[in-house]
């Protein structure tokens, strides 16, 4: 798989330049700088008021660690929430929260009450808004711009988002240093505040569309089902984990790194993390022609071979200009790896699922990000800071050579091209295969089944497509698929799944079916004798009967 859609450098400019003109896109994205750069303040800021207190290792990393928590828990139902709800409503509550945890955070250093619990707290009221603005603003992108823009959309997505990383830390250095951390706390209300009247402004000028409500429980089981059944999702995810968890020992440890073996105070703290923030934004800016020219996984690759090296030079080195140095490439190849994974995301996401996939990588990145900061704050408690960096170090390295040896593999069948989009009979099958079969049906489940006759010299054949149809029906939202085989007529085999009702099976084939998974059930009916049987539908009180018949597992 090539690292992006092939366009040339001089093509991405203009698209670029185009998106100033799309006033929603340039609004939504000067709300997500500010509200960005409030989060890097206050994050910064309770993690440097831990480590002047004395607190231990395994304390201030729990302030990264704080953050990152509530994407844990509130990442999917959120995904689900932004598929029907305002989101500009939904970024609108998040940022008010923002601004009362950083209002309480003010009066706790005021009153001399900042001890670690209560910090703490405050940094996970920032990271649950954080969870909904980034969410929502993720689910909001794709209709806030042309669909070919999507692309460089979200590049300019990341490029701002990492120019926050830059602005916020070193904000918080200079507040830190020269006026407190009161005043620090001061500044995050105000930002967010502003962020939380903008937002309600726009939703009064231009309402946000809105959906039926669905059930939250029922959507995520959709969406883990996807997952599961989508090898190149899966896999992208497990890449995903194995940079995030050592990734994550640096933001967990490099404030003790800054303190205890650079001697350095809050302002030379704010001005490495600015450093990273730059390195960030520098790569964004400077390293588009090379990503085209590779692989996603050599280029991501790449960045972790670098992030290693920030690691073990932040570990070994005594120097401030070697670890400045280190910073600036540390922040490049961090933008570097961790955008790709949301740039695929985008582009071959298909859109009736895209809210909640997005909502399952910022689940898992902003997971391993929790886990791993408790991991390396142990880690440096009970081995050592120096030790802890070097491990994480050698971890990264693991990484790195898992995106070149593993990859991400090639999935066929998840490509966000709509069969609704094309005319001519691919966009006619999927009318015709709910036609005049649904109408009969109730409401609650529903059994779905499919008649097939195949020859005897196909049927090896037939099997092997029929696994890769398999995944295809659990995609879209199907379960307890099964494939029989009656005794009295060897060459018919029976298909059948449930759905959860007549209308999801419905939007399954009129909104959920993209070409790619129609591919696949046309590659079955060549290997056929006659013609595909159904589908036809039962309700599933009472069950259909069944004849014996020997079912048969594809193997994946």
């Amino acid at each position: 798989m090539s690292a992006g859609p092939g366009a040339s450098a001089s093509a991405d400019r203009p698209r670029a330049f185009a998106l100033r003109r799309e006033r929603a896109f340039r609004a939504l994205l000067s709300v997500q700088l500010a509200n960005a750069v409030a989060v890097w303040i206050h994050v910064v800021s309770v993690q440097w008021v831990l480590t002047e207190r004395g607190e231990s290792a395994s304390v201030i990393s729990l302030a990264p660690a704080a953050m990152a928590v509530p994407f844990l828990v509130l990442s999917l139902p959120v995904g689900v929430v932004a598929g029907y709800a305002s989101r500009k409503k939904m970024m609108a509550l998040a940022t008010t929260m923002s601004a009362l945890a950083a209002v309480a955070a003010t009066v706790l250093t005021v009153t001399g009450a900042d001890d670690a619990l209560p910090m703490i707290l405050s940094v996970v009221l920032v990271g649950t808004a954080l969870v909904v603005v980034g969410v929502s603003w993720q689910s909001l992108l794709p209709e806030t711009v042309d669909r070919r823009m999507i692309p460089t959309a979200a590049l300019v997505d990341g490029a701002v988002f990492n120019l926050a990383r830059s602005l916020g830390p070193l904000l918080a250095g200079l507040g830190l240093g020269f006026a407190g951390a009161q005043w620090a706390f001061a500044v995050v209300a105000v930002l967010s505040v502003g962020c939380a009247i903008a937002l309600w402004r726009m939703e009064r000028r231009s309402p946000d569309r809105t959906a039926p409500r669905r059930a939250i429980i029922p959507e995520i089981s959709v969406a883990v089902r996807f997952v599961a059944n989508s090898a190149w999702t899966t896999r992208l995810l497990f890449q995903l984990f194995l940079f995030g968890v050592p990734s994550s020992a640096l933001w967990a440890l490099i404030s003790l790194a800054v303190h205890d073996r650079l001697g350095m105070g809050a302002d030379g703290f704010g001005a490495l993390m600015a450093l990273i923030g730059a390195g960030a934004v520098v790569a964004v800016v400077g390293f588009g022609g090379l990503r085209r020219r590779l692989k996603v996984t050599v280029f991501a690759a790449c960045g972790a071979f670098v992030y290693a090296a920030a690691l073990a030079v932040l570990a070994l080195s005594t120097s401030a200009a070697v670890v400045s140095v280190a910073m600036l490439f540390a922040g490049a190849a961090w933008v570097s790896v961790q955008s790709t994974w949301m740039s695929m995301g985008h582009q071959f996401f298909p859109d009736w699922v895209r809210p909640r996939l997005i909502a399952f990588i910022l689940l898992m990145f902003q997971g391993t990000q929790a886990v791993g900061s408790l991991l390396w704050g142990v880690v440096s408690d009970v081995a050592g800071l120096q030790t802890a960096l070097l491990v994480a170090a050698g971890f990264m390295v693991l990484s790195c050579v898992s995106l070149v040896v593993v990859g991400l593999g090639v999935e066929t069948g998840i490509e966000p091209v709509l069969v609704s989009e094309l005319g001519g009979p691919v966009a006619e099958s999927g009318e015709s295969a709910t036609a005049g079969t649904v109408g009969c049906a109730g409401s609650g489940p529903v059994l779905i089944r499919y008649d097939y006759r195949v020859p005897q010299d196909r049927r090896q054949e037939f099997l092997t497509a029929m696994r890769d149809l398999r995944r295809s029906r659990l995609r879209l939202g199907g379960r307890d698929w099964r494939l029989e085989n009656p005794d009295a007529e060897p060459e018919l085999f029976v298909e059948s799944y449930r759905v959860g009702s007549a209308a999801e099976f419905v939007e399954q084939e009129r909104v959920r079916l993209t070409v790619p998974e129609t591919r696949l059930r046309h590659r079955v009916e060549l290997l056929l004798a006659g013609a595909v049987e159904g589908p036809r539908v039962w309700n599933e009180g009472p069950r259909a009967p069944r004849a014996r018949r020997r079912r048969h597992h594809p193997k994946d």
